[in-house]
């Protein structure tokens, strides 16, 4: 038949938070762990995330964050910009 191999897999994970401070104005956490791409590492990338989301409008978003490595597999420093539009 063939040859029976075990594969190990690393759980990975995110929490994540979204608060409304004002109308039209919330503030979002996150921190987790990604996989990582590179399959001999067994280090997987470790973040914290803080940013904000300012509606323009019911159905436009800007937004704007941070993003921080936890770890070596992650990059230091992310500054991170969006726009979100929903139809």
């Amino acid at each position: 038949m063939g040859t029976n191999s075990k594969k190990t897999r690393k759980q990975t994970g995110k929490v994540a938070s979204e608060v409304e401070v004002v109308k039209d104005l919330k503030v979002v956490a996150n921190i987790g762990m990604e996989r990582n791409p590179d399959k001999t590492s067994n280090t997987h990338p470790a973040f914290i995330l803080g940013g904000i989301i300012y509606s323009i409008t019911e159905n436009f978003d800007v937004d704007l964050g941070v993003k921080g490595g936890l770890n070596k597999s992650e990059t230091d420093l992310t500054i991170l910009a969006g726009i979100a539009m929903r139809f």
